[in-house]
């Protein structure tokens, strides 16, 4: 597994149990708020949680624009 995919499984299985759905339902072009429903404390937690598992911090606005994607997301925490 490369760190791109290994970034994705990561916020992948973040955003499916803050959003708590089985992860099997979140993909890679869903956007965090548009597709998903998740409010701006849901982006907060996150965030942290993405935080917690790369060791450095993350820019939550970056995660806070409208139309941001679990792709995206995964970017950013790999590119962190």
């Amino acid at each position: 597994m490369n760190t791109d995919s290994t970034a994705l499984a990561r916020v992948v299985r973040i955003v499916a149990a803050v959003a708590e759905r089985p992860a099997d339902d979140i993909h890679p072009e869903q956007r965090l708020f548009e597709d998903l429903g998740l409010d701006s404390l849901q982006i907060t937690e996150i965030t942290q949680k993405i935080e917690n598992e790369v060791g450095r911090p993350i820019d939550e606005d970056l995660l806070n624009a409208s139309g941001v994607t679990v792709a995206s997301c995964a970017e950013i925490a790999a590119a962190a």
